[in-house]
Order: C-alpha cells, then sequence, then structure tokens
C-alpha cells in the first residue's frame, strides 16, 4: 500500500540543531524540503538566513580515503563468498571517530603509490635508454670518446635493401670505414669513423643511400657496459618496487579503518547537506519534512528531550507528497516493477499487490521449465539474503527467487525439468525408458495452453477495469464506474459467453447488446452537442478492437513456453549425439551446462520482458496514473558497513 504523509513544520533552538538532526538522520524516516515549503516562509525568510555547510571539507577527506581504498583493494584479503557487512552503532558513525586516523593511512598510501610512480618512472626512462643502446651493444667505442680534434665516429641506420659493399667502396675514397654493428627485421645500424674535413660528404652519401642519423644520450663506457649498469639498476628498481607493495600489503590490513571512515564521512557529507534545508536566526532554527503517518510517534518520541515546537499536517490540495510503498514480505519484491516504470500519483492506490500474483504466474508460464526455475530460486534467494534488505537490489533477487518458484510449479506441470533430459538421458546412457509426468504437454497440446493464457489475460484485463471502476467510486465518480466500466464489462462477458453456446449463448447475446447499447447512449456524455453526443457513442463501440488486441497479447505467454521447451529439447539432443562413451560424457557435461545456461539466461531475460510488458502496457493502461515521486528519507548513506537496527533514541 501507499503510506500516507504528513508535513512536518519544526521550530527549535540552535544549540540542539545538530543534536536533532542526528536524532533524525537515525530514524530515516523524514525527508527534507526546501525551507521554501514552511508556513510563513515569505516573513521568515526576512528574518532568518540559510546556513553554509561545510561540504568541500568533507569531501575532499573522502576523496582521499576512497583513493586509497582503490590503491589497496587488489591487496585486500579475500571477502568471503557469503560475508556480510559490519554492524555499526549510529553514535559511532556520526562520531567521525576513524576519520583522522583513516585520513593518516590515506596519506601514507599516497605516499608509497608515489614512490612507486617515481621508481617506475625512473625505470622507464632507464629502459629507453637501454633500448636506443641495444642495437650498438657490439660497438666496444667509449660513448664520451666518439669524436676527436682530426675524427668521428658517425652512427647510421640503412635500410636492409642498401648496397653496403658499393657504400663501402665510396666511403674508401673518402677514407671513411663502414662497419656493420648489427641488423633487424627493418634496418642495419653502422659505425662510420670520417675525418673531421670529410663529415659533410660521408654525412650526404649515406644519407643518398637512405641512411638515417644516431644520436645516443651522453653516457661514459662502451654501449654495453652502460646496458649492463642500466640491468643491475633494472634489478634494484625491482626490489623497491617490491618492497613498497609489500609495504602497500601492510596497509591493505588498514582496510576496515578506511571503510569505516568513509561510511562516517558519508554520513558527515549527508548531515551538512541538510543543514541546506535550514532556516536559521542567532537562537533557533526551522525545518520542513514529509513523514509517514505510521512513524508519527517515532518523530514525536525523538523529540521529546528538546525544546522544540512542531505540528503534522495534512497534505493541501495540490500538494504531491512523496510515495512510499509498505507491503509484506511477498509482495515486497514486486515493488521493483512498479519503481522501473514509474511511481503511482499518491491520491491513487498501490499497484503491487494485484501485480505480484500475475507476474508471478506469467512468468512461470513463460519459462516453464521447473529446472531453470531451481536454479532462478537458488541463486535469487541465496543472493537475497546476502543483500541488505528493502534495498533495490534485495528486492530484485527476492523476486528472482519467487518467479524462479512459480517457473518449478509450471515446468512440473509441463513435465520439463531441463528439458527432456531425463527421458533422453537415460535411453542414450542406460538403455532405459523412462517417461516424467506431466499434466499438460505443451508441445502436444498448445491450444489448451493458450486458451488458458487467453482466460488469465482475460482475467488480468477485468482485474485492471475493476481498479478502474473502484477509483472512480473513490473520487465520487458512479457514472464514470458504471458507464465506462461497467458496460464494457456486459459486453466482454457477453460475448465471451456466446463462445460456449447453448444457454450461455442466450444470455451473452443480451448482455452484449444491453452493453453494447449503454455505450452508446453515454460514451458521448461529455460533448457539447446532441450530434457529438450520438457520435461519440456510436464510436465507443470501436474499442472493442483495443480489448481483442489486448487479450491477443498474452498469446506471447504460450510463445514463450514453447520456445523455452524447444530449445532445451535441441541442446539434449546435441548433447548426447556423442554416444554412450567417455567422450561422449565429457561432450555431454560441456554441452549440456552451456547449452542450459544460455538458454536460461536469453528465456529469462525474455520472460521478465514480456511480463513486465503485459503490465505496463495491458494492465495499467486500464487504470494506472503515475507522476509520483520517490521517498527519499535523511538516512546515513553507508557503502561498506551497516547501521545497528536498534535506534540510537
Amino acid at each position: 500500500m501507499i503510506l500516507k504523509m504528513e508535513k512536518l513544520m519544526l521550530y527549535a533552538l540552535s544549540e540542539d540543531k545538530q543534536s536533532i538532526l542526528d536524532r533524525l538522520m537515525g530514524l530515516g524516516c523524514v525527508q527534507m524540503v526546501p525551507p521554501e515549503e514552511l508556513d510563513g516562509f515569505e516573513e521568515l525568510g526576512a528574518l532568518a538566513g540559510r546556513d553554509a555547510p561545510a561540504v568541500y571539507d568533507y569531501e575532499s577527506k573522502l576523496s582521499e580515503v576512497s583513493s586509497a581504498l582503490g590503491v589497496l583493494k587488489e591487496y585486500e584479503p579475500k571477502a568471503k563468498l557469503f560475508a556480510k557487512k559490519d554492524e555499526v552503532p549510529l553514535g559511532d558513525m556520526l562520531e567521525l571517530g576513524s576519520a583522522e586516523e583513516a585520513l593518516k593511512i590515506a596519506a601514507s598510501v599516497k605516499g608509497i603509490v608515489s614512490n612507486i610512480a617515481e621508481v617506475r618512472s625512473f625505470q622507464s626512462a632507464d629502459q629507453f635508454t637501454r633500448q636506443m643502446l641495444l642495437p650498438w651493444q657490439r660497438l666496444d667505442l667509449p660513448l664520451e670518446h666518439f669524436s676527436t680534434r682530426f675524427a668521428a665516429a658517425m652512427l647510421y641506420t640503412l635500410p636492409l635493401s642498401a648496397d653496403l659493399d658499393g657504400l663501402r667502396r665510396e666511403l674508401d675514397e673518402l677514407r671513411a670505414p663502414l662497419e656493420e654493428v648489427s641488423s633487424d627485421a627493418d634496418q642495419r645500424y653502422v659505425a662510420v669513423i670520417a675525418l673531421s674535413a670529410d663529415r659533410d660528404a660521408v654525412s650526404a652519401l649515406l644519407k643518398e643511400r637512405g641512411g638515417l642519423p644516431v644520436s645516443l644520450p651522453e653516457l661514459t663506457g662502451t654501449a654495453a657496459e652502460n646496458i649492463a649498469r642500466i640491468d643491475e639498476k633494472n634489478g634494484q628498481y625491482e626490489k623497491n618496487i617490491q618492497a613498497l607493495n609489500e609495504s602497500l600489503q601492510a596497509q591493505a590490513q588498514n582496510t576496515g579503518v578506511l571503510k569505516l571512515a568513509y561510511d562516517q564521512l558519508s554520513t558527515a557529507i549527508g548531515s551538512q547537506r541538510a543543514k541546506q534545508n535550514l532556516l536559521l536566526t542567532d537562537r533557533s532554527f526551522a525545518v520542513c519534512g514529509w513523514v509517514a503517518e505510521a512513524d508519527k510517534a517515532r518523530v514525536e518520541k525523538a523529540l521529546e528531550p528538546f525544546t522544540c515546537c512542531y505540528e503534522f499536517q495534512k497534505p493541501a490540495a495540490g500538494e504531491n507528497p512523496p510515495v512510499r510503498f509498505k507491503n509484506n514480505s511477498l509482495v515486497e519484491p514486486f515493488e521493483v516493477i512498479t519503481e522501473m516504470y514509474g511511481l503511482p500519483n499518491p491520491s491513487t492506490l498501490d499497484p503491487d499487490p494485484l501485480i505480484a500474483p500475475f507476474f508471478f504466474l506469467f512468468f512461470g508460464m513463460m519459462l516453464s521449465d521447473a529446472g531453470y526455475g531451481l536454479v532462478l530460486a537458488i541463486a535469487g534467494f541465496i543472493a537475497g539474503k546476502m543483500t541488505r534488505k528493502g534495498t533495490f537490489g534485495n528486492k530484485m533477487f527476492r523476486l528472482i527467487g519467487l518467479c524462479g518458484l512459480s517457473t518449478v510449479i509450471w515446468g512440473a506441470l509441463y513435465g520439463s525439468w531441463f528439458g527432456d533430459i531425463v527421458t533422453v538421458f537415460a535411453n542414450t546412457f542406460f538403455g532405459v525408458s523412462v517417461t516424467v509426468p506431466k499434466l499438460i504437454d505443451p508441445l502436444q497440446e498448445p491450444m489448451t495452453i493458450m486458451i488458458i493464457s487467453f482466460l488469465f489475460g482475460a482475467v488480468h484485463l477485468f482485474v485492471g477495469m475493476g481498479v478502474k471502476a473502484y477509483l472512480c467510486l473513490r473520487a465520487g465518480d458512479w457514472k464514470g464506474a458504471v458507464f465506462d466500466i461497467g458496460f464494457w464489462y456486459l459486453v466482454l462477458i457477453g460475448l465471451g459467453m456466446m463462445l460456449l453456446g447453448g444457454m450461455a449463448l442466450e444470455i451473452g447475446k443480451w448482455m452484449a447488446i444491453i452493453g453494447a447499447a449503454g455505450l452508446v447512449l453515454t460514451q458521448g456524455r461529455h460533448k457539447p452537442n446532441l450530434i457529438g453526443k450520438i457520435t461519440g457513442g456510436v464510436m465507443s463501440l470501436y474499442d472493442i478492437t483495443s480489448y481483442f488486441s489486448d487479450i491477443l497479447s498474452y498469446s506471447r505467454i504460450l510463445a514463450l513456453g514453447l520456445a523455452t521447451g524447444v530449445i532445451a529439447s535441441v541442446v539434449n539432443i546435441l548433447s548426447t549425439l556423442p554416444g554412450a562413451n567417455i567422450i561422449g560424457a565429457v561432450l555431454f557435461v560441456v554441452i549440456f551446462l552451456f547449452g542450459h545456461l544460455l538458454n536460461l539466461a536469453i528465456n529469462a531475460l525474455g520472460s521478465y520482458v514480456h511480463t513486465s510488458r503485459l503490465q505496463y502496457v495491458e494492465f495499467f493502461g486500464k487504470f494506472y496514473e503515475g507522476g509520483g515521486r520517490p521517498f527519499t528519507p535523511f538516512k546515513p548513506e553507508t557503502k561498506y558497513n551497516l547501521i545497528e537496527s536498534k535506534e540510537d533514541n
């Protein structure tokens, strides 16, 4: 159901501001609203100011802690599969007790990371130099003695296609001997000794042959000696990096402190931002928020210790309070279906109790394999246990688990357990004929499934129309309930009875005639003139095609059910093709697991999408009125820890 909301108007002393905010945060049932919604804001605004929260300082600290956690994530001991988050009392979460220690840890981590980056930078520079020297390591000429007053060593790269013999002959004429130092898949590396007077001529000759000059760093010793020194330094770099990584490994033992500080700072940021909704004077403050009627007593109890004045007000005409659902554990998971579509207008009703049985029913009929259902049920309920109750993820996992149970039921009725694997496996590997009991065989009796689907669809539509009639009656519009819904009931039920024949045909005929006449006489009632009223009434009968179209949409239940079963059977045939031997057994396991996992993923997603579509289009189209906004209470927003459920009041 949608909880009724009231507006809390609170006026208190400034000295109690933080304590009151902490109490309200601990309750987690008050949604703060801007002070503009306070009664008499114009007069109050002229006398009071707005708070300037210290959000930036906390956000900067949070960023440091978050960066440290990001670095230490790969060094942190792996959490157990079903490990639960730690529970922390609200008082500890508000104290920021771990923040200073966490900031010191974060600074240490930042320093270690900076040192690693510096060592990596030196290492990278040395490796670049090594790569430059590597082609010249056979050159036994010290790099600092490449030139004298009369001659110089010139280093060049030449293309592999260069004619070295011809080039040597030409260089001999210039008294410049050439030595090929090394070569690779792309080019040759050569050294030429040239007299100072002939350097330009030698350079020009080499460039004509495609040569490119090479400049080496200013180093001492030969290229081979420098490569050896770099390799020795690289070993030291690696030792330094290893030591620094060990330091990070040691710091990873402090992630608990960092995580607590992260949540404390996040909570402090939320508290500071809440102050933006306050109006302040030197001695007092005012705040406004939405509270569910069911939580009023909790708020009153929390405010008892303080000198303050408060009142609860019903929403004024035209106000749009936030929407908050409250349903039992079976209906609550289906809230995610409504939330993904858009919240209902708070003046209407919660569609979740109506969605739940139909979504449960349709999903199981569409996926329709008991084996797949068991997988979904087990995975969904286990994942639901591992997530915080009431969160979107928790509801979604529980929804998957419930849909898995529905799939088990329908799969058992159809005799489908991972398709016909029981029969196929027994026949292939043991030569035994095994028949799985079933109530209905979709492949042999598709028309039966289609008729059942249409009947369920008709009930689904009629419930949606009934909800619309109820909303009309609740709003005092009895004409809308009788004329717009009641007459259509007569028409649709009458046409359905006519299909049965016999006495039902006669009764159904007169029901359809009476309903159609009523529609013709009433559906144009909003038109301003007689012609418009008559035309509107007659044309309303055309909507019968819309209802037939809606009912035909439920044929997708049969289509998806058949698709799941047929693909599962094909997977089973493929998995048993190699026969009853060792290779066949291995291939059976591989093909069975891969094929059924793929079939489950595709058809579970298809069942979810198409079941949701039946809710959004066919069902919601009959009565749903959106426009609601979510209830976002002022409460601690934690990522790594849970707040103890006991209220800190």
